[in-house]
């Protein structure tokens, strides 16, 4: 008769979910495995033989991040691209102001693990590159139904926003008051906005 082993009594999907929640408040190298234990409330020996070390927890944990990251991009664009990028770049903000100082994992790790850490590296760039596209989709869809101005690539346009929603969240990090920052959100809007008609000159 085969051995299983002996039956793990916590779950794995919480686990990674909790130490996403550690890895993404603390960084990689301010989590330490005594850290992981009592958060995650496991012995030392399941966390082992679930995840194996710690590298390899984190990537589950960063990987739990990015898929989630990716599911709220696809939700929130369902709103139309002037109301799904005003959205997003807001959300920044709020997020902010609930948890400060914690930013995004995505850009964390970027700071912290690259270009070193590859594998991390990968999942960081893939994230990302599922943003970026998901942008540009729905800045096009914008574009054709006239809320975004058609003048600008989307393309470039995507990239931009991608790369403003990562700078807000390094910049509201030490803002003592993230709210400030909504002066960017309304600029950012200001220029993705179709241009006013010229009002017509009366004969």
């Amino acid at each position: 008769m085969t051995r299983t082993g002996r039956p793990r009594l916590f779950s794995e999907v919480d686990a990674v979910d909790a130490a996403k929640r550690v890895f993404w408040r603390r960084g990689y190298a301010g989590t330490s495995m005594r850290d992981l234990r009592e958060e995650l409330g496991v012995l030392p020996g399941s966390l082992y033989g679930a995840f194996g070390d710690k590298h390899a927890l984190f990537l589950r944990a960063l990987e739990r991040f990015a898929s989630e990251t990716s599911e709220s991009v696809s939700s929130v664009a369902r709103q139309g691209a002037a109301t799904a990028t005003a959205a997003l770049l807001r959300g920044v903000l709020e997020a902010a102001i609930a948890e400060p100082g914690r930013g995004c994992m995505l850009g964390n790790t970027a700071v912290e693990r690259l270009p070193d850490d590859r594998a991390a590296g990968a999942i960081v760039e893939g994230a990302l590159h599922t943003m970026e596209e998901e942008l540009e989709r729905v800045l096009r869809a914008g574009q054709q139904r006239g809320e975004v101005r058609a003048d600008l690539d989307a393309r470039s346009l995507a990239l931009l926003v991608l790369a403003l929603l990562q700078g807000l969240h390094v910049v509201a990090r030490a803002e003592a008051e993230p709210q400030r920052l909504d002066a960017v959100v309304t600029a950012a809007m200001a220029m993705l906005a179709r241009p006013a008609a010229p009002a017509r000159r009366r004969s």
